[in-house]
């Protein structure tokens, strides 16, 4: 698990310069490319209660099904004590997140970035999304926790940081309004943790589960970084004074 963890880390889905160059300021209109990045993840973040269901229902382990049904549920913002502990930490008002299901968090930070919410998914989100989702559901059980797990879960909290980041730095957002993001990086790293728990023991039964775990977890980070490759030449090409709506 802990060279698995490690390769996730080291993937360039985790250090792409798409996000770094969010992170150090690096386009000329940081918030109209912000302003896209909301837009455009939005998208894929909507899904995510459906890629945790289909991944639950390809577990048979009532231990394992348990763990990843309280992960839905709180997605749909039913935060356990602990978990309202660790957010209050970080300056997170109870009245913030707890009850509210976490799309309406994103839309919460989409609304004070000034997002249409007309707007179509771009061509490389909706890629990402269906491919996801089809990767949950069409393979095996032990390849959708990689994927879901290592590839997914464990690895958010090192991206959402170069996100939260460029939010501060670039935008006048209060930390209501994009709360989305440091909920989850206390959040998903507890998921993560149960997660490569669940992992390590689907993993041991065979060496072949063990090469599944990798390519799930493998599928889900190129996906993540095609995806930034297309947002990343979106970026490029917004105009000093161009406004995504």
């Amino acid at each position: 698990m802990e060279l698995l963890v490690k390769e996730a880390l080291e993937h360039r889905a985790v250090n792409h310069p798409y996000l770094k160059a969010l992170a150090n300021g690096e386009f000329e209109n940081m918030e109209a490319v912000l302003k896209d990045f909301a837009s455009q993840y939005g998208f894929y973040s909507s899904w995510f209660p459906r890629y945790l269901t289909a991944v639950i229902s390809k577990l048979e382990n009532p231990e394992f099904r348990t763990h990843l049904l309280d992960n839905l549920s709180e997605e749909s913002g039913h935060l356990h004590e602990e978990d309202m502990e660790a957010v209050r930490a970080l300056g997170i008002k109870d009245e913030w997140v707890q009850g509210i299901p976490h799309p309406k968090l994103f839309k919460r930070f989409q609304v004070a970035m000034g997002v249409d919410h007309s707007a179509q998914p771009d061509i490389e989100v909706d890629i990402w999304r269906d491919s996801f989702l089809a990767l949950m559901q069409g393979g095996s059980a032990v390849s959708a926790v990689g994927a879901i797990g290592l590839g997914t879960e464990s690895i958010v909290k090192y991206i959402y940081k170069d996100i939260i980041k460029a939010i501060e730095k670039y935008t006048s957002l209060s930390l209501e309004d994009y709360v989305f993001f440091p909920l989850h990086t206390e959040v998903d790293d507890e998921h993560g943790l149960i997660l490569l728990d669940i992992a390590e023991k689907m993993a041991s039964q065979s060496p072949e589960d063990e090469r599944e775990l990798r390519k799930g977890m493998l599928k889900a980070l190129d996906l993540r970084a095609a995806y930034w490759d297309g947002m990343y030449k979106r970026a490029k090409a917004i105009h000093t004074y161009e406004i995504i709506t």
